[in-house]
Parts: structure tokens; sequence; C-alpha cells
């Protein structure tokens, strides 16, 4: 039987409580202390956990023989904590963006790899279930492969951030979920901003990314909705599918849809010109999704990965980070420039 990964918690704000729940319902591992500055969510934690509670991690007892830090602070803290900890060989999981640049987050994954541990991303939407359909469903599968376009729309009344953008917070989820579905960056991108030029922040724009083989994606995020929203849409030639997490009856739909004239391809130019083209509904498929939580698999998975390193299981780490990191850069200098596509 496998000695449990012992594990401490830095940080229990926002996102904290759901990587505690699940670190303690996991079998695989051992919840040995939390770490907030806060006295009051110190306490929370205490009492839900019974575990050792800190204020900083240099308070904490180094004879606790920590395996995984899973850091859940502020992003700008990121870096001098995944430092810390693995300067003393102890893996880290690091939650999104994984830092405040592409060079952080390339910093954290070297150091990582000279010490001989692991730096682990937390891009929840690789353990999706919704995403996980994309990708080995035969059919879903087989429309992302010819996908036309992507649109995505994900909005909220959120939480706006001292020291990430929206771009860091919400748009590193579809630029990571198209490294998956196109299995490479984008060639070149543009960010219009949609808030006020006066905020020092970005909190709400419009985006596009472009790949080398023409195909773009297009997407709109924002803290200043009054709706939250995360939908996907994607489509080929002749199917859509698509991805809406807050619609738990229906969370992926599946439309099949056609030109209403079956010889609309034999119209002359100047016919195609002069004609209207209407496109017909066919189909439409609700699978049956097996739902289950995206953090579970996460926290399965890398225990798997922390006990059988030859388990050839991806995960997403701080190299994936950096590559986020480097569209989101040539965001930022596009929406700097007023909205001027930049190359990635």
């Amino acid at each position: 039987m496998m000695e449990k990964i012992k594990v401490v918690l830095i940080g229990y704000g926002y996102w904290g409580p759901n990587l505690a729940r699940n670190i303690f319902l996991n079998s695989n591992y051992q919840l040995m202390a939390i770490i907030d500055q806060e006295e009051s969510r110190r306490n929370l934690a205490n009492s839900l956990y019974g575990v050792p509670t800190y204020s900083s991690n240099t308070d904490l007892d180094d004879s606790l023989d920590i395996d995984l830090a899973i850091i859940c602070t502020r992003p700008s803290s990121h870096k001098s904590l995944a430092i810390h900890f693995i300067k003393k060989k102890i893996s880290v999981l690091i939650t999104k963006p994984c830092g405040l640049s592409s060079s952080e987050a390339h910093e954290i994954s070297t150091l990582a790899s000279d010490f001989g541990v692991k730096a682990f991303s937390d891009f929840t939407y690789h353990y999706s279930p919704l995403i996980k359909f994309l990708e080995s469903n035969q059919k879903a599968a087989e429309i992302v492969s010819e996908m036309r376009e992507y649109s995505s729309y994900r909005t909220s009344l959120g939480i706006v951030q001292s020291d990430v953008d929206v771009l860091a917070d919400l748009a590193v989820h579809d630029i990571y979920i198209l490294l998956l579905l196109k299995l490479s960056l984008p060639k070149s991108v543009s960010c219009l901003r949609t808030n006020s030029m006066n905020d020092s922040q970005l909190h709400a724009a419009f985006i596009t990314l472009k790949w080398e083989d023409g195909f773009i994606a297009a997407i709109h995020v924002s803290w200043n909705s009054p709706k939250k929203v995360r939908l996907i849409s994607i489509t080929s030639r002749n199917h859509g599918i698509l991805v809406e997490e807050m619609n738990p009856e229906a969370p992926i739909q599946i439309v099949e849809f056609s030109p209403d004239s079956s010889d609309y391809s034999d119209l002359t130019a100047e016919e195609r010109f002069k004609r209207n083209v209407s496109f017909t509904m066919g189909n439409l498929e609700i699978p049956n999704i097996e739902m289950y939580e995206a953090l579970a698999l996460e926290v399965d998975t890398i225990a798997i990965v922390l006990n059988s390193p030859e388990s050839g299981l991806i995960t997403p780490n701080a190299d994936s980070a950096a590559y986020v990191w480097k569209v989101v850069e040539a965001l930022r200098e596009s929406d700097r420039l007023g909205g001027i596509t930049q190359h990635v």
C-alpha cells in the first residue's frame, strides 16, 4: 500500500476551500496543514478539517515532511512561494494563471526540474467532463477536428482582482481549451477593450485568436456582466456543438444543420450574390454526460503522477502556463496599442 501524499494548502480564500475539500476526501492524500493570513479563515479551516493552521509558510513545522504544496494565493505571490517549497524538494500545485508572466512560469518550471520535483498548474478544464467529451466522443471529436468557428462567452459580475486582469482570470480558460483542441498556439491575436480606458485594469474585452491554418476563435470575457455565462459554440460545415456549463439539463448539445437548397453549390457566383441562404436545423442530440467535479479528477490524476511517474499521464504544468501566458501577453500588448493585431 502506497503512503499517503502529505499536503499543505497555502491560501484558504476563494478557491482554496474547494481544493482542501477534495484533498481531504481523497484517500491518496493526507491534509497536514493550512496556511492563511486571515485568522477567521484559519479558524474556519481548523474547524472543518482539524489540522494545524499557520499565518505564514515560514511558520510551517518542517517535521511535517510535506510532499505537495498547493498554492492558492494571489498570483503576485506564486513565484516566491513556489521557490520556497521547490527548494525544499516539495512538489507544487499552483492555481492559474501560475505567476504573473510567462517568464515567471518558465522559471518555476526550470527550478522544479533542477530539484527533481513537479510543478503542476491548476487548469481545471483539462479535467472537465465536458471538455473530455469533446476529445473522446467520436462524433464530437470529428466536429472539433473540422471546426470552422469557436465562439466563447465567459462573463459574470466577478471579483475585480488587484494583480491580474480579466485575461489572466477568465480568458486563460479558453486559451487552454483551444490549446487542447488545436494542439498548438495561435499565430496572432487581437484584444479590443470594452471597459473604460480610464480604468487601470482590463475588465472586459472581445478577443480573437488566429492560427497558422487560418482558423479564428472569438472570445468575450467580462467581469462587468450582470449575468454569469459560460458558453462555447463550435461549428463545422454541417454540425454545431454548444457547451453550456450553466445548463445542467443539457450541458452539451450537438446540432445538425444544412443549407435549405441542396443545389446551392451549383449556383453561379452572381446567383449566390443575389440569393439569401438560410440553414435548416436538423437533429438535436443531447448526449448523456457522466458529470463529476473536475477538481476531483485533478487530484486523482496528480496522485497517480506523484506515485507512479512512469504512468505517462499528462497534467497541466508550469510549462503549460508559460504557453498560455505568451498568448495573454500578446493580447495585453494588443490592448495597449488599441486593438492592433500582435504576433504570439
